[in-house]
């Protein structure tokens, strides 16, 4: 059981926009996880390949087809690792086919931090985890930003579930990337790649009133999560 409550931004824009049935689902899986399955691990090989040839600049695909290829060629015994290892070689298959859709807008992408830090609102703790940082300088000033995966077929995200992402991720930026920096966000940087549906959602600008209802949220986590 997790006494404290957390949340992953993915599921945060999720639970913002789902029904009380379904936000409470979101809560008691994330108070009580299943020691047998690690969400964030279970598109490790996908979401590790994807990070890798963004980081490089999203020019060569030959790396992504060489992490399918190996996945293709594994023979796991437990019925439970061969659905992880297909769901990984779907996911890279549905990647392969956005490939033009990626746009770094002149960007120099970095891997995100390996164990980066939470955002909390009202003592919830969020982890946003972008799996990409972008940098660029235009007239001698610095923009950052950020891209963040979703791999998750049950659940797509929507234009207003990834709103709230982005607008996470934004944030993530403002305090823990910026910080204290002369760096300033670029909106459009903070990227919501969801290979599920296969779309890659913009970074929106409108941030504020999102930042707001997050919170509101999570005030409502606060109060639930004893409940759960």
């Amino acid at each position: 059981m997790v006494n404290k409550p957390t949340i992953s931004v993915n599921k945060l824009g999720e639970y913002i926009i789902s029904k009380g049935a379904r936000q409470r689902k979101i809560l008691h899986d994330r108070k009580y996880p299943d020691p047998d399955f690690q969400m964030g691990m279970y598109h490790r090989e996908a979401s590790d390949a994807v990070a890798s040839y963004i980081a490089a600049g999203a020019i060569n695909p030959s790396p992504l087809d060489t992490v399918l290829h190996s996945l293709e060629q594994l023979t796991p015994d437990k019925v439970g690792t061969a659905r992880r290892i297909n769901a990984n070689i779907d996911a890279l298959e549905r990647f392969g086919t956005m490939l033009d859709d990626i746009d770094l807008m002149d960007g120099e992408p970095e891997l995100g931090a390996h164990a980066p830090a939470k955002l909390t609102f009202h003592s919830v703790e969020i982890s946003v985890r972008p799996e990409i940082v972008l940098r660029a300088t235009i007239k001698g000033k610095l923009y950052i930003g950020a891209l963040k995966f979703h791999f998750s077929k049950s659940h797509p995200h929507t234009a207003e579930s990834a709103g709230f992402v982005s607008a996470a991720v934004n944030e993530y930026c403002r305090l823990h990337v910026v910080g204290y920096g002369d760096g300033v966000v670029n909106a459009a940087f903070c990227q919501v790649i969801d290979v599920a549906s296969g779309t890659v959602f913009p970074g929106v600008k409108a941030t504020k009133q999102r930042l707001n209802d997050i919170s509101a949220e999570c005030q409502n986590i606060t109060a639930l999560w004893p409940t759960i």
